[in-house]
């Protein structure tokens, strides 16, 4: 969990969300920051709200998925390494119990040494490329979710009249003080976990 919400945290910081309001300006959301800013000779007023990224990573049932997924595939990657090191060192034992005891010829001692040199580069390559490809199906699956709660964030921008939507994090934070009764963070974690059921439920009676 901890480094999607460093990632995610990165790239949203990198995307601070703008949005312009249509239309009439409705009192929904009690927590809009109302501020004033001319323009022109012109007064317009923005909606401000912000949403906690450590909160919103931890609570938003999605990136739990991802991230118990992802702990799966590690532990069966790393289980499938430590089986071929352990059978590798038992023939290493086995190789040197013969070859202390005399019982292969020089050229035997060569054939078996070239062989389990080779297994080991084998083992050794084979770890490279699971983490290889773990690391890849991460980073597209991260990216996946990222591109989720921004486009989530434009939608509910436009639907409850947000200008703006900031993101603050205790990592990776551009907001030096936002006053708490902007925080929208828990109705947009609420409404994300809504939207992310019905699609796990789709799915599910899809797959019956």
């Amino acid at each position: 969990m901890k480094k999607i919400l460093i990632a995610v945290s990165g790239l949203l910081m990198l995307a601070t969300m703008t949005f312009s309001s249509c239309g009439n300006k409705s009192d929904e959301s009690a927590q809009a920051a109302k501020e004033t800013k001319s323009v022109e000779g012109k007064t317009t007023n923005l909606k401000i709200a912000f949403v906690l990224i450590d909160t919103l990573t931890s609570q938003y049932e999605k990136c739990k998925d991802l991230e118990e997924e992802f702990s799966k595939k590690r532990a069966n990657a790393e289980a499938t390494v430590q089986q071929k090191g352990k059978s590798f060192a038992a023939q290493v034992q086995e190789f040197q119990r013969k070859a202390q005891s005399n019982q292969y010829t020089q050229e035997q001692y060569n054939n078996e040494q070239a062989r389990l040199a080779k297994l080991q580069q084998d083992i050794q390559d084979l770890s490279g490329r699971l983490s290889g490809s773990l690391q890849e199906d991460y980073q597209k699956e991260f990216q996946a979710l990222t591109d989720t709660i921004q486009n989530f964030a434009k939608t509910y921008a436009k639907q409850k009249g947000y200008d703006f939507i900031l993101c603050k994090s205790s990592g990776i934070d551009n907001v030096l003080f936002a006053d708490d009764k902007y925080d929208i963070t828990a109705e947009v974690v609420s409404a994300l976990n809504k939207r992310y059921a019905k699609k796990t439920d789709s799915k599910d009676n899809s797959k019956k």
